[in-house]
């Protein structure tokens, strides 16, 4: 007999953060992240048949970063390794589109 012990994993000091994101016909709503915000990981996750967007703000080799789009019952996670935080990333519902955001901040 194999006793198999499963642990909880234990994240102190950092702090999450959960919002939803509903686009309506008065526009799409937004949340923009920047780097002083201190956020590591961002899972985004859409329940709605219009996708949601994802842009982020660097440029690599002289490309700008252009729209991810995230399709129904879809998610996108975006982390920083080695105790980094993301730089500058905008998350976007369009009209009739829900997202789900959630963020590890610390």
């Amino acid at each position: 007999m194999v006793i198999q012990l499963i642990m909880p994993i234990e994240i102190l000091g950092n702090e999450i953060f959960t919002q939803t994101l509903v686009g309506t016909g008065a526009g799409a709503e937004t949340l923009n992240i920047t780097e002083e915000d201190g956020v590591a990981t961002i899972s985004v996750l859409c329940t709605s048949t219009t996708a949601g967007e994802i842009t982020g703000a660097a440029v690599v080799d002289g490309k700008a970063s252009e729209v991810i789009e995230v399709s129904q019952d879809n998610s996108v996670t975006i982390s920083a390794n080695g105790g980094k935080t993301l730089g500058t990333v905008t998350i976007s519902a369009p009209n009739n589109c829900t997202l789900i955001v959630i963020a590890n901040q610390g």
